[in-house]
């Protein structure tokens, strides 16, 4: 189950934030969840489908803005070339966008109301705390 732990919070968050504190975030949130074991067993294998295409998007998405950086130091770099770069990039941030929506609908589909409840809270407030971050930077919160 920590597996679930670490590739859910690695997905949401791109850990901006240590490892550590992430991982014990979410281990606290799973105590409180009570998964019963066929349903850590469907989330679980929900996950697998996932991981894969998780992987390649990140992996795709890392040498896209690679390819953007350099072009980015090329002063004779083609315009257009910049411009379809950095359209492939939104368009995989939006693939990953849906893939990660449709994964957490199906996830949600395997808990009852409570459960569904602490776990819809939980991402929401993570991803608030990862959109706080990318705009102020960790640990300045806008101060």
């Amino acid at each position: 189950m920590i597996l679930v732990v670490w590739f859910i919070v690695l997905f949401l968050f791109m850990t901006m934030t240590s490892p550590a504190h992430a991982q014990n975030s979410y281990s606290e949130f799973e105590r409180g969840l009570q998964l019963s074991g066929p349903q850590r067993a469907q989330v679980e294998g929900i996950r697998n489908r996932y991981i894969n295409e998780w992987q390649s998007m990140r992996r795709e998405s890392a040498r896209k803005r690679m390819e953007l950086k350099d072009l980015g130091r090329d002063p004779g770099a083609n315009a257009d070339r910049i411009n379809r770069v950095q359209g492939e990039l939104q368009e995989l941030d939006i693939a990953r966008h849906n893939s990660y929506r449709q994964y957490r609908s199906e996830v949600s589909r395997t808990l009852n109301d409570r459960q569904r409840q602490q776990y819809n809270t939980f991402c929401d407030q993570e991803r608030r705390k990862r959109m706080r971050e990318r705009s102020f930077g960790p640990g300045r919160h806008g101060r």
